[in-house]
């Protein structure tokens, strides 16, 4: 268990598996790049990256809205308040449609692709949603902390989202005082985030909740700490007795054995494949728990035969956001922005920011149903087209529902969507606007255009990561040689566009 791939074994493929895996995919030059370097050179420069200059959104300031909610206080009249509330709505969602957008332009554009898709995994694991904490700037700051501790020491993340303002917002945690402690936070805190169902009893919720009183958010949208709101009284956690305060029963928290096996297989499941081996997570675990270093950890899992054996494969549905930003990192395809933008994630089933819940998204096959697998579709073709998306949800069109049963990739053929391909109808246009279209130019030369394997040969690397399976790409090629020659730009936008839509992209 847990052996490390041989020199001989990595290959292009292999590359092209960490890519995708441990950020959102690359161009062919990097990965003969990985491939040429080695493995080890290549993991290291994915654990020690070169800094990301990405500025903050500029308009992320503490309490921006502080106007328009005095305005809400002396509203004389109910018309007024309710204009003045609308208003307060309006640019607090536009501050968020921003703020998902300079995410995902960050994961697109960035030089520290680990440090994105660790940024991502974290907001899926400590799950915060909009929906209540309705505050851009907390919720930017909770995404900066998650990117300063990524690679860093789970225990001092755990610690500084315990003190995290969007969190204390989400979990009722700024509520907590000595009298009438929340058990919200000590609840997800050990059934969600460090040891899951099981390893511990409703004592020991109720005990760990008094350890948390006096956690405060200040009026510059900052954590403080009140003295004479916390129990600093005896309390007896998980079988230890003394006066513990919120950091040290994490601490205890994580000194027992269930919370690296948690983690590390929550990791494991996030990067490889679901259902690993016991023994192979008790090793992650073992390792883990030395320190609760994250970098060695990863490096582990990434040097590992396991995670680029046959099984990892393709084993992986891409959630929405990957399926968008590697979209855009590895085909160039222009996304939008804003409101639409937002749009296309919530069809999709997965909005940056917004979890359905607690437990953050389910991840693997529930992010495939007959309605977001359809609109996959549609929107591989907007985007490569450049045809109009629309910002807001179409009528009679609701969101897929989380419970709807995913419809199995392999029932579906790359044959089987050529016919449709070109009749997809796209989103019903409300205040939409229009992408440039896909720049081909950028993914073949002229020579490419003369012939047709050429041409499938270039845009099959840049899409699917990999060296060609022959089935696909005769299928592929077979499509191509139905159009004139060279090969004109919408008919490499359709090639493009029929690539994004066969069963073979949606994983990874």
């Amino acid at each position: 268990m847990l052996s490390q791939l041989s020199k001989e074994k990595w290959t292009y493929d292999t590359a092209a598996h960490l890519a995708a895996r441990a950020g959102f995919g690359e161009s062919p030059s990097r990965l003969e790049q990985w491939t040429q370097q080695g493995m080890e050179a290549t993991i290291q420069q994915l654990l020690h990256p070169d800094n990301d200059t990405t500025p903050p959104p500029s308009s992320i300031v503490p309490d921006q809205f502080a106007e328009l909610r005095e305005q809400v206080r002396d509203a004389t009249s109910p018309d007024e308040k309710m204009q003045v509330r609308r208003a307060l709505r309006q640019a607090t969602n536009q501050q968020l449609y921003d703020l998902i957008s300079w995410w995902t332009r960050r994961m697109l554009t960035t030089p520290a692709p680990l440090v994105e898709k660790m940024t991502l995994f974290w907001h899926g694991h400590f799950a915060t949603s909009a929906l209540k904490v309705r505050s851009p700037y907390k919720l930017w700051r909770q995404n900066e902390t998650f990117r300063h501790h990524v690679l860093g020491n789970f225990a001092t993340l755990t610690k500084a989202i315990s003190r995290d303002p969007a969190m204390m917002v989400y979990l009722d945690l700024q509520t907590s005082r000595s009298q009438h402690p929340n058990e919200n936070f000590a609840r997800e805190l050990m059934e969600l985030f460090t040891l899951g169902e099981g390893n511990y009893s409703e004592p020991d919720i109720k005990e760990s909740a008094r350890a948390f009183t006096g956690y405060r958010i200040d009026r510059f949208e900052q954590f403080r700490f009140v003295r004479n709101q916390f129990d600093g009284g005896t309390k007896t956690f998980l079988k230890q007795t003394g006066n513990w305060n919120g950091d040290q029963i994490i601490d205890i928290i994580l000194s027992q054995p269930a919370a690296a096996k948690f983690i590390s297989n929550k990791l494991w499941k996030f990067f490889a494949y679901e259902d690993a081996d016991s023994r192979l997570i008790d090793k992650l675990a073992g390792l883990f728990r030395q320190n609760y270093e994250i970098r060695p950890l990863l490096e582990t899992i990434f040097s590992s035969e396991e995670f680029y054996s046959q099984r990892a494969r393709d084993a992986i549905v891409k959630c929405p956001v990957q399926y968008v930003v590697e979209s855009g990192r590895t085909l160039g395809v222009n996304l939008p922005g804003g409101r639409t933008l937002f749009a296309v994630y919530q069809r999709l089933g997965q909005v940056p920011f917004y979890p359905p819940n607690v437990k953050g998204w389910d991840g693997g096959k529930s992010w495939i149903n007959t309605a977001t697998l359809t609109f996959r579709y549609q929107l591989a073709r907007q985007l490569v087209l450049g045809i109009r998306l629309a910002n807001e949800q179409p009528a009679k069109a609701p969101l897929p529902s989380p419970s709807a049963q995913p419809s199995p990739l392999a029932e579906a053929s790359p044959s089987a969507q050529a016919a449709p391909m070109t009749q997809t109808a796209s989103l019903r246009v409300r205040n939409a606007v229009r992408l440039p279209a896909l720049q081909v130019d950028q993914l073949v030369t002229e020579e490419d255009r003369k012939d047709p394997e050429a041409a499938v040969r270039k845009i099959y690397a840049r899409a699917f990561q990999t060296t060609p399976d022959p089935q696909l790409f005769d299928r592929i090629l077979d499509v191509a040689k139905l159009k004139p020659l060279p090969l004109a730009d919408d008919a490499i936008r359709d090639l493009v566009a029929f690539m994004m839509m066969t069963p073979n992209y949606q994983v990874c």
